[in-house]
């Protein structure tokens, strides 16, 4: 083969690296254990339970609201090759810390069948919780430090899948800012930290 022809292959093959369309990103599935170290793509609607210890931020304050332990309880599928479901029950801890000494509160989750929607963030599976709905209340030692006594946050949870995570699948909250406000969009924005990890015979990847 001469110069010119191997200048001509070498050029053509450049070409094709650098005009090749990157693989697509496939968005997270649910998947149901079938046996020891055996797992298949679930096929029909089955419930799940996400169980981990989350707090919250508003951005741009030193408080920080937790963390508090969550239940997260609801329907899972696949929709198109990708997780699905609603979230239709929450609990959470009755009394929470907060990082101000004496600083306490109760919250509450208004769950009304939030929609879980899997989705592909930075090149990484993730989830987003739409919907959510929370409400912490303060106690008068936060108060006394000009926390209001009450703060609702609604709008959409994201968290990153974490298959690497010791517990088996799970959902961090940690890497990705929420789409969560107090009073509406213009109002402060509310971030969610912590992790949460689904509960067998479900996994999430």
């Amino acid at each position: 083969m001469t110069f010119k022809k191997i200048m001509l292959v070498a050029s053509m093959a450049m070409a094709a690296v650098a005009f090749a369309a990157p693989a697509a990103q496939a968005a997270p599935e649910w998947y149901i254990h079938t046996g020891p170290g055996t797992e298949e793509t679930l096929q029909n609607p089955a419930n799940f339970e996400i169980t981990g210890e989350l707090s919250s931020n508003v951005i741009g304050s030193a408080l920080v609201s937790g963390p508090c332990h969550v239940i997260f309880e609801g329907t899972a599928e696949n929709v198109n090759g990708m997780a699905a479901g609603t979230v239709e029950e929450g609990f959470i801890s009755e009394h929470c810390e907060t990082n101000i000494p004496g600083c306490t509160f109760t919250p509450t989750l208004e769950v009304g069948n939030w929609p879980l929607t899997g989705v592909t963030l930075t090149g990484h599976d993730g989830v987003e919780i739409n919907e959510a709905n929370f409400t912490n209340h303060y106690n008068a030692t936060c108060q006394a430090y000009g926390i209001p006594a009450t703060v609702t946050a609604t709008g959409t949870a994201t968290a990153l899948v974490d298959t690497e995570a010791p517990t088996g699948e799970c959902i961090t909250f940690e890497e990705h800012l929420d789409h969560l406000f107090i009073g509406g969009p213009l109002g402060p924005q509310v971030d969610i930290l912590g992790t949460a990890c689904v509960e067998a015979p479900l996994t999430l990847h």
